[in-house]
């Protein structure tokens, strides 16, 4: 059975591990994990079965400031993708920060990543706009999605 669990700094190995199988060209640098895991805002909420990771979320809580959610990461273990997981995540995040007061998510994806466009969508999320050169590694426009409650 999966549960979804929030992980802090302890689980680095893990996070690491699994962004760089599911992001093997255009991961995090390592710096860049340990910056947001020693920020309180940043949320990582990890999809296990107690030993194995089958995914995970990354959010910026920037309540009070701009008051919007920002997903940093989402990632499937590609032996665990097409069980719509990414969805049970996004949905996890929206409910646990309406709690907060929190009403708008922001997210993007590659443009070619249509399953991740679709899953955006069948969560209620809607394109806001195409931001041309976005991504590096390779180079690619970004779909910027957001949701509001």
């Amino acid at each position: 059975m999966l549960t979804i669990v929030k992980w802090g700094a302890e689980h680095r190995p893990e996070m690491l591990a699994l962004e760089r199988i599911c992001f093997p060209t255009d991961y995090w640098k390592s710096e860049d994990w340990d910056d947001l895991l020693s920020d309180g805002r940043a949320v990582y909420y990890a999809l296990t079965d107690g030993e194995r990771q089958a995914g995970c979320v990354y959010i910026y809580n920037w309540q009070g400031e701009d008051d919007y959610v920002k997903l940093m990461n989402l990632a499937i273990h590609p032996d665990w993708r097409g069980r719509g997981l990414a969805r049970r995540l996004l949905h996890h995040v929206a409910a646990e920060m309406e709690v907060l007061g929190m009403r708008r998510f922001c997210g993007e994806t590659r443009f070619s990543n249509a399953a991740m466009r679709r899953v955006f969508e069948s969560c209620g999320y809607r394109l806001d706009r195409i931001e041309e050169h976005y991504f590096t590694d390779p180079d690619e426009s970004a779909c910027k999605y957001v949701l509001r409650l």
